[in-house]
C-alpha cells in the first residue's frame, strides 16, 4: 500500500502553531502537543471523499488551534468508522449516516455530534463534495446538547471536585516538608505551585519563557513579580500572540526566581557564546534532553525561538500527578491520598473565588476565559462544603484526614531535644510537647505545632484544653464574621489536636491493660 495521500503528495502545509508537516505523510505533527493519525482512511474512505476530507482537515489545521482540528479529525474517524460497519467503503455522507450515529451517542456524549457539524458545514461551504445535499437541512433542524459542564463541581465530587478546604492546607503543607526533606525536585516545585496559584493549563505553563517571569522593584524597595502567561483557545490568534500578567505571591515570586536562575546555569553549561536576551528565550520548563540532543549550536539557537524546546503539555500535567501520587496525601473526605490533576486545580481555584463572593467576570478572568459561559456553573451554585467542625465530627474525620505529622512520645525526657527547656511547646493550660527543630521558627505555637513534623507532643499533656481552645476561637469567628471561610482557618490543626488526643488514649489504655495484667 503506498504511503501517499492522493491529492496532495508532496506538498508541505503549515499548521496554525507554525509546524511544518508533509501533507503526504500518514501522520501530521501540527503542534509540540498533537499529531493527527490518518491511517485509518484508507480501511473505511475511498479515494474520492478520501481526498476531500484531507483538504477540509487540512484548513482547519491551517486555520484553528491544533486541538480543535485533532478533536474533528477523531470525530469524522469514529462517524467514518460507524458509517464503514454498515455500509462498507464510504462514498459519500448520508442523512442517514449521521441519523445511525447520533443513535449510538449517550446524553453525555451528544456533544460530538455538535463538533462534527461545524466540520461538515464548512466542508460544503468549501464547496468539495462528498456530502448528501440533505445533510445540511438535516443538521440545521437538529438541536444538540452541548456538554455538560460543572457536573463535578455542582456534586462537590471527591476525586475531580474542588479540593476541600482540609485538604488544599494539607497539599500545601505537604508540598512544603516534601520539599524541605529533598522528596521532591525545586522544579517540580515551581510546577505544582503555578498550578495552584494561576489555575491555568498545562499548554500555558508549558508555552512560558524566562522573559514571562517580570520582577519590578519600586522606588521604596518593594518587590512584586509577575507572570505573562500566553493565552490559549483564542480563534485566530497564532502561539503567544496574547497574554495576561498575573501576579504572583512574594514567596512564589522568589521560588520561581530561584529555579530559573538554576535553568540559566544549566543552559550555560551546555551552550556556549549564548546571549542574555536568548537565555530570555529558554522555556521555564524546558525539554532538556531535546536541548542536549541538539546537532549544532546554530539549530540550539534557532530553536530557542521556537516551541522545540518546551515540553509537552502531557509532560506536565504527568509530572504533577506523579509528583503528588508519591506523597501520599490523605483526604479526610475519602480516607484515601488525594488525587490531583490540573483541572481540578482549576476548579479548586474558581470554586474559593466563588464562596468569597467573585462574580463572574472576575472568576472567568482568573480562569483566562474569554466569556463567563464556564464561569457560571461557580456562581450559581456556590460549592459549600465547609461543615462547621465540632467534637464529634472531628472525632470522625481526624483519622481519614491524618494532619498530625509529628511523633508522640511518653514522656518529655524521650523526646529530640527534651533536654532543652526552651524547645518545650506552651499552652494555655500548661505545656503539650517537645519541639524538634534546631533552627528558629516564627509559627504561632501551639496551634502551629499539631501540624508540624517537628512536634512531639507528651501522652499526658493537656491537648483536650487546646482542643476547646481551638473550637471555642472557631465558634466565635463564626458568630462575628458569619463567613465559614475565616471560621474554618484551623480545622486542620483541630483534625491534628483530635488525632493526637486519639493516639494518646489509645496509648493510655494499652499501658494501662499491660499495668493491670502485669
Amino acid at each position: 500500500m503506498t504511503n501517499l495521500l492522493p491529492d496532495i503528495a508532496n506538498k508541505t502545509t503549515t499548521s496554525y502553531s507554525g509546524f511544518d508537516f508533509d501533507a503526504s505523510s500518514r501522520i501530521w505533527k501540527i503542534s509540540r502537543d498533537n499529531k493527527i493519525y490518518l491511517s485509518w482512511i484508507d480501511k473505511f474512505l475511498s479515494d474520492g471523499i478520501r481526498e476531500n476530507f484531507l483538504n477540509v482537515l487540512k484548513h482547519y489545521v491551517q486555520k484553528y488551534s491544533p486541538g480543535h482540528a485533532s478533536n474533528l479529525s477523531d470525530r469524522f474517524r469514529e462517524l467514518s468508522r460507524i458509517t464503514h460497519n454498515i455500509n462498507g467503503v464510504i462514498d459519500y455522507i448520508s442523512s442517514n449516516d449521521l441519523i445511525n450515529y447520533r443513535a449510538t451517542l449517550d446524553r453525555e456524549h451528544e456533544w460530538y455530534l455538535g463538533s462534527l457539524r461545524g466540520f461538515l458545514k464548512t466542508w460544503i461551504d468549501l464547496g468539495y463534495s462528498g456530502i448528501d445535499k440533505e445533510v445540511s437541512n438535516l443538521l440545521d433542524g437538529w438541536r444538540i446538547k452541548g456538554n455538560i459542564k460543572g457536573r463535578a463541581v455542582q456534586c462537590l465530587s471527591p476525586t475531580d471536585g474542588p479540593l476541600s478546604d482540609i485538604e488544599f492546607s494539607a497539599l500545601h503543607q505537604t508540598l512544603t516538608d516534601a520539599f524541605e526533606e529533598g522528596k521532591i525536585e525545586l522544579e517540580s516545585l515551581c510546577l505544582i505551585q503555578l498550578f495552584i496559584a494561576t489555575g491555568r493549563r498545562p499548554s500555558q505553563l508549558g508555552d512560558l519563557k524566562n522573559k514571562d517571569f517580570i520582577e519590578v522593584r519600586s522606588k521604596d524597595g518593594l518587590v512584586e513579580y509577575l507572570l505573562n502567561v500566553p493565552r490559549r483557545k483564542q480563534r485566530g490568534k497564532s502561539w503567544r500572540a496574547e497574554f495576561k500578567a498575573f501576579a504572583l505571591a512574594p514567596e512564589i515570586g522568589e521560588l520561581i526566581k530561584s529555579y530559573l536562575e538554576k535553568n540559566k546555569i544549566k543552559l550555560n553549561k551546555l551552550i556556549t557564546n549564548i546571549s542574555l536576551a536568548e537565555k530570555e528565550e529558554l522555556p521555564i520548563f524546558p525539554a532538556w534532553g531535546k536541548i542536549q540532543k541538539s546537532e549544532s549550536i546554530a539549530e540550539l539557537h534557532l530553536f530557542l525561538q521556537t516551541q522545540e524546546y518546551h515540553r509537552v503539555t502531557s509532560d506536565l500535567s504527568l509530572a504533577l500527578k506523579n509528583t503528588i501520587s508519591t506523597l501520599s496525601i490523605p483526604s479526610e473526605r475519602t480516607g484515601k491520598p488525594l488525587t490531583v490533576f490540573p483541572t481540578r486545580l482549576r476548579r479548586t481555584l474558581a470554586t474559593r473565588a466563588a464562596r468569597e463572593g467573585f462574580g463572574e467576570l472576575i472568576i472567568a478572568e482568573l480562569l483566562d476565559h474569554s466569556d463567563t459561559q464556564n464561569a457560571r456553573v461557580y456562581t450559581e451554585n456556590v460549592p459549600e462544603h465547609i461543615d462547621a467542625i465540632n467534637k464529634a465530627i472531628a472525632k470522625q474525620l481526624a483519622p481519614l484526614a491524618q494532619a498530625f505529622a509529628g511523633v508522640i512520645v511518653e514522656k518529655e525526657s524521650d523526646a529530640k531535644r527534651g533536654d532543652d527547656l526552651t524547645s518545650r511547646v506552651r499552652s494555655e493550660n500548661g505545656n503539650v510537647g517537645t519541639c524538634g527543630h534546631y533552627g528558629f521558627c516564627g509559627a504561632l505555637a501551639p496551634i502551629a505545632c499539631y501540624t508540624c513534623r517537628n512536634f512531639q507532643p507528651w501522652i499526658d499533656a493537656p491537648h483536650e484544653n487546646v482542643l476547646n481552645s481551638l473550637i471555642t476561637e472557631r465558634n466565635r469567628i463564626l458568630a462575628i464574621t458569619k463567613d465559614q471561610t475565616m471560621a474554618s482557618i484551623n480545622d486542620r490543626t483541630i483534625l491534628a489536636v483530635t488525632h493526637v488526643i486519639q493516639i494518646c488514649e489509645k496509648r493510655r489504655a494499652i499501658t494501662h491493660q499491660e499495668t493491670s495484667h502485669g
